[in-house]
């Protein structure tokens, strides 16, 4: 690919093996459903795309590499060889190319080059030479004064003169320190050619040369001015035929997963697989494509994600959080347009961005959730996953943001939070008395929770360790068999203990468990009883406290089991556990 041309069939085979396993994943042997077009999916993130590249663009570059360095490398044995096979002269310039008769690699390099439909506008516009003393630049057939070689904007002074294979340091003498320019011309200069001599002594004027400095090739897209695939790769995408209309810019800002960045850009496309979408394809009746989240009308992209009910009391939510009255956008393009919140800090603006991402992200997981698993969450649960995502991501940013999720539920004004100028000494905003209280120092604390859905006979468990710090340790969520809330809670403390005992960097460590069941912790706590049903478990936690493992099971309210609590609930919605 870097030498040799490589041919359109090959060049469509592997997109199209690429194509199927981005659609379809693992199971690529199936027809591929492509939810967007892939000279979109193809162009850089800047340009709206998702910077899957070119094959062909990468291709052209790589084959371009080859004659750039042809003209930056005059002195290397390939050079030499290639110069002698062709017999190209000494004046030859990267404006000079042209396809060879006599076959070879360099044949197909230069015809690759010179076929293809932004060859001449690279050639003429995107090299210079940067020129020093002037010596190993050609003053009439390189290109580096004007847009243009000087030989074809003085077409008539360039058949006079005496030598066309001039060089800038042989077209004129040192005076003291001072440059000199001299011509010498095949015969007497006439009127018009008067004319245009004193045109070219005019821009002359701002030539001034450095003896000390080596002349030099200037790859103008790049600012460095070296020459590189990526910059060349760009160049070539940037003058894609792609249709704007279809361009979503602004999306990769890496603040929420890449998949969720990519779902939210399919849904600004209006790509993803809505109910109307797949209606209109004939995967499912049109009567079918009723909104399961209001029930009440047609669900398309912009329905299900902005305009719906259900939808909007979420957006209308996070608005007054900040004190914004929002008038209802046709779309959710535009929404995204105008999702823009002024005069607050940098570290604010990403958490606005942000919230965007995890409100589409949580209505569309909740939609799958009600269609495919039937469970619901009500508009307070997506409230605090929403808030949940956000303190999860927030932690991806670098940023010393110092509040905790239950400080950003109880107070969402936290995430206004700036980084100080000094972070020695300076205070935190108070926030009131905190909820979550650390452990002593050397010990880890568990928070875990237990929950029951009645109606759908589902139970769940979920758990956070953090250290004294309130740094997250570990995290489980997971779905277990219907049972009765107390002993759902003692299986929660059991997988705590036991995820703490089978991993080598937690078994020696002091561990508490706090559970919100005060029957849970008084049946763990003793030395025999509880209900016969979990007697495997209460024998496990007891014999993990008695094998000298220092190991403290306590009774705390509530509020302070909001993290294990928000796992607990997801864990209805699982499949599997959810451990990391």
């Amino acid at each position: 690919m870097s030498l040799f041309p490589v041919p359109k069939k090959v060049i469509d085979k592997i997109n199209k093996l690429q194509r199927d396993f981005l659609w379809c994943g693992r199971y690529s042997g199936k027809n591929s459903f492509a939810l967007a077009p892939w000279k979109l999916l193809e162009l850089p993130k800047c340009f709206g795309g998702v910077s899957l590249g070119s094959l062909s663009h990468r291709n052209f570059a790589l084959l371009f590499k080859w004659v750039w360095r042809f003209f930056n490398e005059p002195n290397s044995l390939w050079r030499r060889v290639v110069a002698s096979k062709y017999h190209l002269p000494m004046s030859f310039t990267i404006h000079d190319l042209f396809i060879p008769s006599m076959g070879g690699p360099w044949k197909k390099i230069c015809a690759s080059i010179l076929k293809h439909p932004e060859s001449q506008c690279i050639l003429s516009s995107k090299i210079r030479k940067r020129v020093g003393n002037g010596q190993n630049t050609m003053f009439w057939h390189e290109l580096w004064l004007g847009e243009y070689p000087l030989k074809l904007t003085f077409p008539r002074l360039f058949k006079l003169a005496t030598n066309q294979q001039v060089t800038i340091a042989s077209s004129g003498v040192w005076d003291g320190h001072k440059w000199l320019w001299c011509f010498s011309w095949n015969r007497a200069l006439r009127a018009r050619d008067i004319e245009e001599r004193n045109r070219l002594l005019i821009i002359l004027e701002n030539v001034h040369l450095s003896p000390s400095c080596e002349d030099s090739f200037v790859w103008t897209p790049h600012k460095s001015g070296a020459f590189s695939v990526k910059s060349l790769s760009l160049e070539l995408a940037k003058n894609s035929q792609h249709p704007m209309q279809d361009v979503i810019k602004g999306v990769w800002r890496g603040l929420v997963p890449p998949h969720i960045e990519f779902f939210v850009w399919l849904a600004l496309l209006g790509k993803i697989n809505s109910k109307l979408k797949l209606g209109i394809i004939g995967l499912i009746p049109m009567r079918e494509t009723t909104c399961i989240l209001c029930d009440s009308h047609v669900e398309d992209h912009n329905h299900l994600l902005l305009h719906c009910p259900f939808s909007w009391r979420i957006w209308t939510w996070w608005a007054n959080l900040w004190n914004l009255q929002w008038v209802f956008p046709s779309s959710l393009m535009e929404a995204f347009s105008q999702w823009k919140y002024i005069n607050k800090g940098p570290f604010f603006k990403k958490v606005w961005f942000a919230s965007f991402f995890i409100i589409v992200w949580s209505l569309w997981k909740e939609r799958n959730a009600r269609i495919f698993n039937s469970s619901s969450c009500s508009i307070k649960q997506i409230q605090d996953l929403v808030l949940l995502r956000l303190s999860w991501w927030i932690k991806g940013w670098k940023d010393p943001f110092p509040y905790s999720y239950e400080d950003i539920v109880r107070a969402p004004q936290c995430l206004w939070w700036s980084v100080p100028s000094n972070l020695q000494g300076c205070a935190l905003p108070s926030l009131g008395p905190q909820i979550w209280a650390p452990p002593p120092a050397g010990m880890l604390k568990w928070n875990v929770d237990a929950s029951v859905n009645l109606g759908h006979s589902m139970s769940a468990i979920g758990g956070v360790l953090r250290s004294e710090i309130g740094c997250f340790k570990c995290v489980f969520s997971s779905p277990i068999p219907p049972i009765e809330i107390n002993s759902a809670e003692v299986l929660a403390i059991y997988r705590a203990i036991q995820i703490s005992s089978h991993c080598d960097s937690l078994k020696n460590q002091a561990i508490i468990v706090e559970s919100d069941s005060s029957n849970a912790v008084m049946w763990c706590n003793a030395d025999s009883g509880g209900p016969w049903n979990i007697c495997f478990q209460l024998n496990f936690i007891r014999s993990a406290k008695k094998r000298g493992q220092i190991l403290e099971i306590i009774h705390k309210g509530r509020a302070t089991n909001v993290v294990a609590d928000t796992l607990a609930k997801q864990g209805l919605r699982r499949d599997a556990e959810f451990l990391a």
